[in-house]
This record gives structure tokens, C-alpha cells and sequence, in this order.
């Protein structure tokens, strides 16, 4: 009876790296599966959407350039937030692996260290990337209101 042995391995992966591929024998068989691996992005993105992941590995900066980054008038680069839900298993009170099943990850893409961290940070499937709103977006938001308010009674006044 052949030993069954279960491996997933994008194409690309194993052209990049030969020792990878595996020779096939009688009675093997091959699955080939569409990559179903999601992250999301929400708040002043450059897209709100579910994207697929379009490589083995997406970086947090990655997935910045594949939502189309953010929102340079509404965003908060200091406030690129990576949430992620873990499985109650992988929960550990020791130094490896989270300490809760949800975790919350911040980036700052104003310095070199954060888009440092930002590179080397791998989102996972499921993750959700949010672009938090600066408070200037706010402040606009107020200012345009009153500003519109003082246009209609100026208007109003000239009737």
C-alpha cells in the first residue's frame, strides 16, 4: 500500500525552488485547486473589497499596493491596522503564538521602520486591512457642513 503524504505548493514555488518536485508514481494522485487564500481591505483604502492573494507570500505593503493603497486625503498612514482572527488552539500563554484569538496589529507607514515592518509582515488568509480615517477627514467633514449652512443663509439673505 503506498504511504499517502499530503503537499500544497504553488506552481510558481516549485519552479523557483526544483527540490521541491516530487516524482510521481502508480497509484498517485494529483489535485489541483484554485488558491481560495483572501485578505480584506476597509476604511480610507484605495478600494474597500475582498482581493485574492495573487502569490504564495503577500506582505503587508504587498497587500497596501494591491488594494491601491490609501486614501491620501482620508487615510492615516501612522494607523494601518491588521486585524487577524486566530483559532482558539493556537491561543498560548507562553512566548510563542498569540495570547488571544483576536489580535490587532498596527502599522506606520511614516517611518522607515514601520515600512521596514511593514514588508516583512505576511498577511494571512482571512486577515482584514483596515486604513484608519486621519482626524484632519473629520474636521473637513464639520468644515464643509458649516461651510454649506453659512452658503444657504448668505443665500437666503440674498432673497
Amino acid at each position: 500500500m503506498p504511504a499517502t503524504a499530503k503537499s500544497a505548493s504553488s506552481i510558481d514555488r516549485l519552479y523557483e525552488n526544483p527540490s521541491l518536485d516530487t516524482r510521481l508514481i502508480g497509484g498517485d494522485k494529483l489535485i489541483v485547486e484554485k488558491d481560495r487564500r483572501y485578505f480584506l481591505s476597509l476604511g480610507a483604502a484605495g478600494s474597500e473589497a475582498q482581493f485574492p492573494f495573487n502569490r504564495d507570500d503577500v506582505s503587508a505593503l504587498d497587500a497596501l499596493a494591491i488594494i491601491g493603497g490609501v486614501n491620501d486625503s482620508r487615510a492615516d498612514p501612522e494607523g494601518i491596522l491588521i486585524l487577524r482572527e486566530y483559532p482558539a488552539s493556537a491561543v498560548s500563554a507562553g512566548v510563542r503564538g498569540p495570547r488571544r484569538t483576536r489580535v490587532v496589529f498596527t502599522l506606520d507607514l511614516t517611518s522607515s521602520d514601520g515600512l521596514f515592518s511593514a514588508r516583512n509582515f505576511h498577511i494571512q488568509s482571512g486577515d482584514l486591512v483596515l486604513a484608519t480615517e486621519t482626524p484632519l477627514s473629520d474636521t473637513r467633514t464639520i468644515l464643509g457642513i458649516v461651510g454649506s449652512v453659512f452658503g444657504l443663509v448668505n443665500t437666503a439673505g440674498n432673497l
